[in-house]
């Protein structure tokens, strides 16, 4: 039967499209405070990649082109420079001719619920598979509804929160399932009964402000019903997430992990940490991408239909002998939380991130002593169905190791992703995507992935499988 002029197009193959490009990778918004660091990263690491960057600013464009040693030729071609307009929706034209030579863009430019959409577009239009640094869990409904399904059509695959947030919570989740059911011993059929992720920091004490507004624009959108909304559509849209719901979770399944309330902090006696709920996107994008992977493949053995939805805790953990970090965190937290359920609130907070934070958050950012001081480590530890004390078999931890989070891990690991999706790009048997195309998240994309764990330790942030929480490392990933 001859198919209807409506029948949605082949998907463009990856290894035909990047072979035809001359471009490796675009960074777009690459003045940027994130941008310019992103840049640097591949630079230093990567000198053999086609790189190429893109932004407003002719002068900002040229003074980053002159940092990382670019010769005046190189600096004034448009095929490796692209000034863009500021881009107003449905007026993309500059965007799609700067993509339409590369293979890969990385997105730096936010916030993402105000910009982040034209790029999106452009890159779909453009064949260009995309990288962003989203932490904004409304952008990643709203970029579902606008863009997967063109996604799928052209083959394109556009990947949110490729960063800090939400890489080490995603793909150490997945990780850590994937070890607990490789370890599983006997006939007795196991699950993943629970997931907790810990983030613990180490001299992490200032960041940029670009970062704190994107936090109180996502608060407020969660508070005023704008999320609520925009999910509500993606259940609309989306009839395929119903269909494949996951079953109720059986009532003889261990109650783990658990989670702090909202007032007094929880204790890790194993990590001796005062724990709180972290408030960042990564419990949204875990379960985003548990659900987007579901439906995409209803018999995936880790996350299939048929599988049981495990219980979810992200933290943050805190050093349990200074009660008073817990204090002002709890006092912090409360206040930013309450103002930015209004709008009023809001403009308050934007008016004064430093003094709302601590001191934290600035315009300048943190110094470069800052980052070369700062790290990461995050626990992640997965509990069986059959988990009880004693029960080593019932339960596998991965650790990630990394430096300063928001600035300098985060380009290590964006980088990281986009080199895995060129490495798809050349056809390697051994680089498993779930998908090739479609708006999505790391977990749900790279969690069966090894190439892209390897490619990360390569980079500088490690995924390690530990047979303890201190122990040395059991299986490097």
């Amino acid at each position: 039967m001859a198919a209807s002029a409506s029948a949605v197009p082949a998907p463009t193959d990856r290894r035909e499209r990047h072979s035809a490009r001359s471009i490796d990778i675009i960074v777009h918004g690459a003045t940027g405070y994130t941008g310019k660091r992103v840049v640097r990263q591949l630079a230093s690491k990567h000198p053999h990649l086609s790189v190429a960057i893109c932004g407003r600013s002719p002068a900002k464009l040229d003074a980053v082109a002159t940092e990382i040693g670019w010769d005046e030729a190189k600096r004034k071609s448009p095929t490796f420079v692209s000034v863009v307009p500021d881009v107003e929706e449905g007026s993309i034209d500059a965007l799609v001719a700067a993509f339409s030579n590369a293979k890969v863009v990385i997105a730096c430019a936010g916030p993402y619920r105000q910009c982040g959409l034209p790029v999106l577009k452009a890159a779909i239009e453009a064949k260009c598979d995309y990288l962003d640094l989203c932490g904004e869990p409304q952008f990643f409904d709203d970029a579902l509804l606008a863009c997967d399904r063109q996604a799928r059509s052209a083959g394109v695959l556009a990947v949110h929160a490729a960063a800090f947030d939400c890489v080490p919570a995603e793909l150490g989740a997945a990780l850590a399932e994937r070890e607990l059911l490789k370890n599983a011993s006997g006939d007795e059929k196991v699950e993943c009964a629970g997931v907790e992720v810990i983030h613990a920091m180490n001299n992490v004490t200032s960041a940029n402000a670009t970062t704190f507004h994107a936090a109180v624009d996502g608060f407020y959108a969660a508070a005023s019903g704008e999320l609520a909304a925009s999910r509500k559509k993606v259940k609309e849209s989306y009839p395929e997430f119903k269909e494949t719901a996951p079953p109720s979770r059986p009532k003889d399944w261990p109650k783990v992990p658990e989670t702090p309330g909202a007032i007094m902090p929880g204790y890790n006696d194993e990590l001796k940490l005062r724990t709180m709920k972290f408030v960042g996107a990564d419990a949204s994008a875990i379960r985003s991408s548990w659900r987007y992977l579901r439906s995409r493949d209803p018999d995936h053995s880790r996350k299939g239909k048929h599988v049981p939805e495990p219980r979810l805790s992200v933290l943050i953990g805190m050093d349990e002998k200074d009660s008073m970090a817990a204090l002002k965190v709890m006092a912090y937290g409360a206040t930013f939380s309450t103002l930015a359920r209004w709008k009023w609130g809001c403009n308050l907070l934007h008016s004064n991130p430093e003094g709302f934070s601590n001191g934290i958050f600035t315009s300048k950012g943190p110094t470069e002593e800052d980052l070369e001081q700062g790290g990461f480590t995050t626990f992640v530890t997965a509990y069986g169905s059959k988990y009880g004390p004693g029960n080593s078999a019932q339960i596998a931890r991965v650790r990630v190791n990394g430096p300063e989070p928001g600035y300098v891990a985060t380009p290590i690991l964006i980088v990281a992703l986009a080199l895995t999706l060129l490495d798809a790009g050349k056809g390697e048997d051994d680089v498993r995507l779930s998908f090739d195309g479609g708006v999505t998240l790391p977990g749900a994309l790279f969690g069966d992935c090894d190439r892209a764990y390897d490619n990360m330790r390569k980079e500088g942030v490690s995924f390690d499988v530990v047979q303890d929480t201190f122990g040395g490392v059991s299986s490097p990933v």
